[in-house]
């Protein structure tokens, strides 16, 4: 069977439009063979975003704009719709897409801000849902946000210029050129006055240079004398060192070590008397002391009330040499 050429030519167009639309996919991006994920993001402006560009996941392409259009509702918001090709990346609930700048001439991109909570980590976005978006800001607004304060600032201080010129202009008047002259009159006068005080001191100075040569030449002796009495110095202060060593080799150490000892066992001691231990800590804890003095001191109160009372019951006096009675029981 003979094929014809017309049906030959027509086959390569249809190959050709074939593999030219796969090529268009594949340079959007876009899967050829599959169904692509489908997400919205509504911006109040999207400064020139067109379709098929860029979505990035930390700066690479996993996705195309398929779609950008005004929302029919609110005409003020424009409703962008995205693709996402890579079946890997999966978008937790939360994730965000932002609109930047994706090169030096402005070409703009979004960008696919992935939230990584582990809350919500396992809950996903479902296709065709909307997401969360927000604008970054350009050079140019950095740049406004950079110099709107120093350019309030360099009017304030010119506002401020202004105010002294104009103070300045309203004071130069004949009252104020009278009031320069008093100043300048009072000036000449204090530099008088610092001459003659400045001549007074070249006066007291020269008055006073024999004994300054005095004070320098007795300062000049002393130096002299610590330099001869330079070894002896050196002796003093080896003895002192001998003495340092002395002490240091004596049994000072051992001494403070006792102590410390001695301290600790009466801080041992104190702690157990503090706590009722011993027959010490027992007494400083313990009542049954305190009420049996105070007992024994009743008893004693009340055989000397007895006594006092009844003398004869205990004492007998006998002049004759009488005998007591015995009592028979």
């Amino acid at each position: 069977m003979r094929v014809s050429k017309e049906f030959k030519v027509g086959l390569l167009v249809l190959l050709a439009v074939f593999f030219l639309y796969m090529g268009v996919n594949f340079l959007k991006g876009n899967s050829i063979f599959g169904q692509n994920r489908q997400y919205f993001a509504v911006f109040n402006n999207t400064s020139g975003l067109v379709s098929s560009n860029q979505i990035l996941v930390n700066g690479v392409q996993q996705g195309t704009v398929a779609e950008i259009k005004l929302n029919p509702e609110n005409p003020k918001q424009v409703v962008v719709k995205f693709t996402i090709s890579n079946d890997d990346i999966l978008i937790p609930i939360g994730s965000k897409v932002q609109l930047i700048s994706s090169g030096l001439l402005g070409t703009k991109a979004l960008e696919l801000q992935l939230n990584f909570d582990p809350v919500v980590i396992a809950e996903y976005i479902k296709n065709g849902d909307t997401l969360s978006a927000t604008i970054e800001k350009g050079i140019s607004d950095q740049i406004s946000e950079e110099l709107l304060p120093l350019k309030q600032k360099t009017e304030e201080l010119m506002q401020s210029v202004d105010n002294i010129v104009l103070s300045i202009n309203s004071y130069w008047d004949t009252s104020a050129i009278y009031v320069i002259d008093e100043s300048l009159y009072e000036f000449r006068d204090g530099i008088s006055k610092f001459g003659d005080l400045a001549r007074s001191l070249t006066v007291l100075v020269e008055n006073e240079s024999r004994v300054i040569d005095n004070v320098l030449n007795n300062a000049n002796d002393i130096t002299k004398n610590l330099a001869n009495k330079s070894e002896q110095i050196e002796n003093v202060i080896d003895n002192f060192s001998a003495i340092s060593d002395t002490l240091a080799a004596s049994e000072i150490n051992s001494v403070i070590m006792e102590a410390k000892t001695t301290l600790s066992q009466l801080n041992e001691l104190m702690m157990k008397v503090n706590n009722g231990e011993g027959t010490l800590g027992m007494l400083m804890h313990s009542d049954s002391l305190h009420n049996e003095l105070v007992e024994t001191n009743q008893s004693i109160q009340k055989l000397l009330n007895d006594m006092e009372a009844n003398p004869k019951k205990y004492v007998h006096f006998s002049v004759f040499g009488r005998k007591a009675k015995i009592l028979e029981k």
